[in-house]
């Protein structure tokens, strides 16, 4: 299984509402490339928070670990979400929650304190950590040493976003690091810069 931490957005469409941003885009890729995903995240309280949860499941994306922010609004896909940061120990409680996974998708900017969680999860799970960081963004060394760590670029939600899903898939399926890159590279048309 594929956990993606990360909060989702919401983005309109002439069918209504549905899941968008970073973290959802991830996941759904993942989804589609036949990987078993979960998303563990938050959202507000709010029907455009029940569209991206209905979207994501109808996409094969689980949302048991999608927290609901009282009073709080979903966020629009291109604004800043205006959520409380992710907590450490609801993150915590999230991956404690989520035990059978081989990958874990950070597509958040972390804190220290969230570091330390992301770090201890995958070790107890002994899953492969993926690190998504804005363009010119970084990690703690520890997380550095332990997680293949990509710089999106400023558009991170169109083939970029594809990209790290089906890396994730590949990884869950057991491909080797670097083939499942090369394989994800290719089919999501993704140009590295030369």
């Amino acid at each position: 299984m594929i956990v993606i931490l990360g909060r989702p957005f919401v983005a309109d469409s002439p069918a209504g509402h549905r899941p968008a941003g970073l973290a959802a885009r991830i996941a759904l890729a993942a989804a589609a490339a036949g990987g078993r995903v979960e998303l563990a995240g938050s959202v507000g309280d709010d029907e455009a928070a029940d569209a991206v949860a209905i979207g994501l499941a109808r996409a094969g994306v689980g949302h048991a670990a999608l927290q609901r922010i009282p009073a709080a609004v979903t966020p629009q896909e291109g604004s800043v979400p205006v959520l409380p940061r992710m907590d450490a120990h609801d993150v915590d409680l999230a991956l404690r929650y989520l035990t059978d996974y081989r990958v874990l998708v950070v597509a958040e900017t972390l804190t220290p304190e969230l570091e330390v969680v992301v770090l201890d999860a995958a070790g107890y799970t002994g899953a492969t950590i993926v690190a998504v960081v804005s363009s010119g963004g970084r990690v703690g060394p520890a997380l550095a040493d332990a997680a293949t760590v990509l710089e999106a670029p400023e558009d991170a939600l169109g083939p970029f976003a594809e990209l790290v899903g089906r890396y994730a898939a590949g990884l869950d399926a057991g491909t080797a690091p670097a083939e499942a890159f090369a394989a994800a590279t290719r089919s999501a048309g993704w140009e590295p810069a030369g």
